[in-house]
């Protein structure tokens, strides 16, 4: 409950245990079944708990859609320091492949397809998928910059251009080249990633570092 200006007002504390098992249990019906039968019933059932604890913590599957990005986002994004520019880079587009080749790539393409007919979805993923890239970037180049390895951080304009690519090539990755076709091979693979490395350290850097290559396997 909240009062009229928007507090909280005290209540039963929310068990984490119940809020980790919804969310998972979320990640796994987006997952299975898409958002068109993506229900608050069916993720409490698959939970093994009722809607009303889901609706004390989210009151739309819009909402709990949104926890989802955010958990996806904040588990897999945050805290990368490598001790180089590209380093941090090669870890960042390891970890966005690391979220599509488990359960929540299918979760987390599943709500982007539907927030281009969802004006709310489409919010909440600014806020929670966007917003979280752009600000994991943004660290990874000051972190830079404050290791001499680039001159000065990043505009606004070039950070959500950055923002766009890293969030953009994973997407197209995934939609055009997975699962791997016929005669394919983790060479191939591996020759598309560190060619992703070069291109967005080019883009971030004006040049690839000189003091380390992208060519390593």
């Amino acid at each position: 409950m909240t009062t009229k200006d928007g507090a909280a007002t005290p209540g039963r504390p929310k068990d984490p245990r119940v809020d980790a098992a919804l969310i998972n249990a979320a990640i796994e019906v987006l997952a299975e079944s898409g958002w068109a039968r993506f229900t608050t019933t069916a993720v409490a059932r698959r939970a093994g708990t009722s809607t009303a604890s889901l609706y004390r913590r989210w009151p739309s599957k819009q909402v709990l859609a949104g926890a989802v990005a955010r958990h996806i986002a904040l588990s897999e994004l945050s805290g990368i320091d490598t001790g180089s520019l590209e380093g941090d880079v090669r870890e960042l587009l390891a970890r966005k492949l690391r979220i599509l080749h488990t359960a929540t790539g299918p979760a987390l393409l599943s709500l982007m397809g539907q927030a281009a007919h969802d004006a709310e979805l489409r919010q909440i993923l600014h806020d929670d998928v966007y917003l979280a890239v752009r600000e994991q970037l943004e660290t990874v180049i000051a972190q830079a910059v404050h290791r001499s390895e680039l001159d000065r951080v990043t505009d606004a304009a070039k950070l959500d251009a950055l923002t766009l690519v890293v969030i953009g090539t994973t997407l197209a990755r995934w939609v055009f080249l997975a699962p791997a076709g016929p005669g394919s091979t983790p060479t191939d693979a591996r020759h598309i990633a560190e060619t992703e490395l070069g291109l967005l350290l080019a883009a971030i850097s004006g040049t690839v570092p000189k003091s380390e290559g992208t060519g390593r396997t």
